[in-house]
């Protein structure tokens, strides 16, 4: 079988005879032992360099173990797929030149003609094969068992690609797999990417990467902060840009900024995932607000629910810093066809009614059901406030900006949600307005104020222990009602 372990002196000094200088991502990815590596980074980060330098030390490794691999009458093969030729040519090309520049003898069988989709490097008596792939035609993603695989533009391949075809053909020798995109919205390759954030899974891990990180390419830095100023002041329409701003971003990506549109260059520029029209949180970004932090000792716990039967029964479990400053979603309960009494079985057998727990922001239009989860659970229950959506939305993204300093000079987001809490998450990407300003005007109408009833459950549960908890955005910290909350 083969192995992920890379050799660190191998790589370098494949990499100092090609007189190749990889930037930071590229050796963060290429250094990783991880078996699948999940890479979204903007247009010209770097990508395809990435894929064709991780095959490149497999030859050294196919010499070393020529012998044995005859013996046994096995071959490591190595495939690049795209899911057109085009796609997978530039990291076959680089990989061809580099092979042959470190005099690498190609045998019979070995071709780099694209215009006819063959592509094919066969060494060493035939143990060591790499061969371009067009995911375009499924038949041709047949075949022996692989040693590696390249998949490029990874986002824009169906999911079956992998799953059935690609996946399967690592089993025998325990393959390595690594996917390279810009990312497509939330698809497929964002569940990839996600894996590759989680902990409980040491076998992935994952990048993601502005185009700008390349500074071979962009050889001026860019200041993220105030980019993200920028984009701030674009989507309130504040014109023209100040300059103290401006003459901090790279010229080539301030002209991308300002020659894109937003969902454009969020997409293929800044490798966001964030791309769905009208979408309500700009600032959430998992990479800042989603932590495996768990319970925090000396925080304050609270609790806020979204009744529902058809629609989720959604149950938050949430703290609060001792300064009320900061507020972590811990745990949620989000389950449909649930009646009350089962839901609050459900909570109580789940632990989400934790030692310490306050009490709990109900759904005001049920109150029958508040008292039923009062008597149930024996918990508090506390008043969700009257705020309008559009003040709990102010809320929740305030927090969401806010930075809090914590020890050593490092900061915290004013607010973070648990790894685990996958739909907290997922509506926190999908909550949206029904229209943009830039689409509703086109068509002659006013934008809708509030967002759509659709994806919003936990954000309405969240939004009730807002109001209850802070009172109107405008006041400093909310009111009264907050103190008497937090008395254990």
């Amino acid at each position: 079988m083969t192995t992920t372990t890379m050799p660190a002196a191998l790589q370098e000094g494949i990499w100092a005879r090609l007189g190749w200088q990889p930037h930071s991502l590229q050796r963060e990815v290429l250094e990783s032992q991880a078996r699948y590596q999940v890479v979204s980074a903007g247009r010209r980060a770097g990508k395809t360099q990435m894929g064709a330098y991780r095959v490149l030390p497999e030859w050294f490794r196919a010499l070393r173990d020529r012998d044995i691999l005859k013996a046994r009458g096995h071959r490591r093969e190595f495939w690049i797929v795209g899911p057109e030729y085009s796609d997978a040519e530039k990291e076959f090309r680089v990989t061809w030149d580099a092979l042959k520049r470190l005099g690498v003898a190609f045998e019979t069988g070995s071709a780099n003609t694209p215009q006819s989709g063959t592509m094919r490097i066969v060494s060493l008596d035939g143990r060591f094969v790499v061969e371009a792939k067009s995911a375009k035609y499924p038949e041709t993603l047949v075949g022996e068992g692989l040693s590696g695989v390249v998949l490029a533009e990874a986002a824009k391949l169906k999911r079956s690609v992998w799953d059935r075809f690609v996946r399967p053909t690592l089993a025998d020798f325990g393959g390595w797999a690594v996917f390279t995109s810009t990312p497509e919205g939330r698809n497929w390759f964002y569940d990839l990417w996600a894996a590759g954030q989680d902990p409980t899974r040491p076998e992935w891990a994952s990048w993601r990467a502005p185009a700008w990180v390349n500074p071979h390419v962009y050889r001026s830095p860019t200041d993220p902060t105030a980019l993200a100023t920028l984009a701030e002041l674009r989507d309130a329409g504040q014109l023209p840009y100040p300059r103290h701003l401006t003459d901090k971003v790279n010229p080539e990506v301030l002209e991308m900024f300002l020659s894109m549109s937003a969902e454009a260059f969020d997409q293929e520029i800044a490798a966001q995932f964030n791309t769905y029209v009208g979408r309500v949180f700009k600032g959430f970004n998992e990479e800042v607000h989603v932590t495996n932090q768990d319970f925090i000792p000396g925080w304050y716990t609270y609790a806020a629910a979204d009744f529902g039967f058809t629609n989720p029964f959604v149950w938050l479990v949430l703290q609060v810093d001792p300064h009320r400053e900061r507020v972590h979603i811990v745990r949620e309960y989000y389950e449909t066809g649930r009646t009350t009494e089962e839901a609050a079985v459900e909570i109580e057998a789940r632990g989400l009614t934790p030692p310490g727990l306050l009490g709990f922001f109900p759904d005001p239009a049920e109150p029958d059901r508040a008292a039923e989860l009062v008597q149930r659970l024996r918990l508090r229950r506390f008043s969700p406030g009257s705020l309008t959506i559009a003040d709990r939305i102010e809320w929740i993204r305030r927090k969401l900006g806010a930075q809090f300093p914590l020890e050593h000079a490092r900061t915290s987001p004013g607010l973070t949600i648990n790894r685990r809490c996958l739909n907290t998450i997922r509506e926190f990407n999908a909550y949206r307005y029904p229209d943009t300003a830039t689409s509703a005007a086109d068509r002659g109408r006013a934008p809708s104020e509030n967002p759509k009833k659709v994806d919003d459950h936990t954000i309405e549960a969240l939004g009730r222990f807002f109001s209850g908890f802070y009172g109107r955005p405008n006041t400093r910290g909310g009111g009264r009602q907050s103190h008497v909350h937090m008395r254990r």
